[in-house]
This record gives C-alpha cells, structure tokens and sequence, in this order.
C-alpha cells in the first residue's frame, strides 16, 4: 500500500510524535521553512528527494537523497531545507515500545542518534537495494494499521523488528551485548521512575531514599550509563512534556511550568531556554505557524 504523500494533520502528527507506540509518515516540502523540535520518540528519516540540514543537540547533519537519519527520542532538534522538494518517509518509535520488543541492548543503537563520523560512514548513501527494502517494509506497516486485521499487533512487532535488524547491519553497528549489571538495573530503574514522576519534586537527595543508594553513586552511575547528569535528564523530560503541552494547549506558561514539575516560572524559563534554544512562546508561536501551512498545504493537495 501506497503512503499518501502529506496525508495527515501536523497537530495529529506531533502528538503522535510523542505519544503513540510508533508512527508512519510520508512528507514532502516544497518550502524552505526552518523547524524545531523535541519529542520522545526515536525518529528515523528515509530520504527519497531533496536535502537539509539537521542539527541535533547541536551537531549538524546534511540529509540528501537515499540518506538515512536517526533522531534519539528527547533530543532538540532543528532543520534547514536546502534542496526542495524535500521527499522523506518517516518512521517513529517510542522507547518504551522498542524495550517491549525485547531487542536487547545491540539492536536498541539503531534508534539512537548516531555520532557525526558514524553517519558519514555508514547512513549516507545508504545501499539502495536496503534503502527500499525498509521502505517497503514502512509500506507493510502502515498498510496493517489501515486494515486491523486479527494478530496487528503480532505483525506490527514483527516488521518493526525486521527493521531493526536491517538497519542495525546497514549502519555497521558491531555486537557488544554484556549481560547487565545489577547497577546498570538500578539506574534503568531510576530512569523509569523519573520519566512517570516528572511532575514531581525530583533530586538525588529524594531518589537516594527511594532507592537506597548514595547520591554520589546515582550520580556517577547515571551519567556513566546515560551520558547525561541525572539533572539534566530530569529536565529534559520535563521540557519534552511541556513542548507536548504548548504544542497541543493553550495553557499559559506559568500552567505548562507547573503541570511539568517546576515550582519556578524562572527555573522553567531558564531550563526550556538551554534546552530548545527558544523561549516557550517562541516555540509555541513557530509551532503553531507549522501547523498553519501544513493547513494550507493540505487544502492546496
């Protein structure tokens, strides 16, 4: 089945985005709109047209034809289009979905952003008999969510995890897998608990109670594991949540703060700055103008 190009509402889109176990899109931009963005989903971008540049995290990526891209989830990212039409498949998935299929910690690398070098290497130009093959098999999945046929979900984990593994040799990732460490258990624990408390009051000295370990040693721990502070990832979260809020609401900021965990309009302010290089406003207003012209386009299709 035939993905329709431009064939959803941008609203829809983004909270898919950040809410649905996993998306299927296909897009074409015949504009040169910039666009920022932070979501929890992994997202993975297919390159059939066109070319921009991505910058996640702050590292600058040049996306063109029969490219592959991969965007961890609750990672900042910004665009640039350079050549138009810009023609992409979209694939999405959420990580408490990819941990449900029971991949292990190997295939899980295929949905984290890659390193500048690695990407150079091995997701530009991407074999083309691969490159279709995945495609096809993006076809296959959003051909099962049109037609809910008995066993969907058996066939959706299936495809998905037929990507996994092509993608995971295309990029020329190696196998590493260890056993993991009763620590390592432990930090996956606080990680979970962080991203359903994050509304919460959240610090080392109250995630040293909860699971009886030192804060020096979740501090170390979880960095070592994740590559980022437990603040910083506290905070993370909490902004990806309100991206979602000042996305989908009209709540005011002072609102959006509260509901995701800050005593502290300033502190909000502060932490949505370092992380979306924007104000909340700014993104809710480059946002919403997004949504304007996916209307617009949509009605002129």
């Amino acid at each position: 089945m035939e993905i329709k190009i431009n064939d959803y509402w941008e609203p829809d889109h983004f909270r898919a985005l950040s809410e649905d176990n996993y998306n299927v899109s296909r897009s074409c931009e015949y504009e040169k709109n910039g666009m920022h963005h932070i979501h929890t989903a992994s997202e993975l971008l297919f390159v059939e047209e066109g070319s921009a540049e991505y910058y996640v995290v702050g590292k600058k990526y040049l996306l063109e034809k029969g490219d592959i891209m991969v965007i961890g989830g609750q990672e900042h990212h910004q665009r640039r289009l350079l050549g138009l039409p810009f023609l992409r498949y979209g694939l999405s998935v959420r990580p408490s979905y990819y941990e449900s299929l029971n991949l292990g910690e190997d295939l899980k690398k295929v949905f984290f952003t890659p390193s500048q070098q690695a990407f150079q290497e091995h997701y530009k130009h991407v074999d083309e008999k691969i490159f279709n093959r995945v495609t096809g098999l993006i076809k296959e999945l959003y051909e099962e969510q049109e037609i809910h046929q008995p066993f969907r979900s058996m066939i959706e984990r299936s495809i998905i995890t037929e990507i996994t593994v092509l993608l995971f040799r295309a990029f020329g990732l190696e196998r590493t897998e260890s056993e993991r460490s009763e620590m390592n258990l432990r930090m996956i624990a606080i990680k979970e608990y962080i991203d359903r408390h994050y509304q919460e009051n959240l610090d080392l000295k109250i995630l040293s109670e909860l699971f009886y370990l030192h804060p020096a040693t979740i501090s170390r721990e979880f960095n070592k594991y994740f590559g980022k502070t437990l603040i910083k990832y506290i905070n993370i979260v909490r902004v990806c949540e309100a991206a979602k809020l000042l996305e989908n609401t009209n709540e005011s900021v002072t609102a959006v703060a509260a509901k995701c965990g800050y005593d502290s309009v300033n502190t909000f302010l502060r932490q949505f700055k370092a992380v979306m290089e924007t104000t909340p406003l700014q993104y809710r207003k480059a946002i919403h103008e997004l949504f304007k012209r996916n209307k617009e386009e949509t009605k002129r299709l």
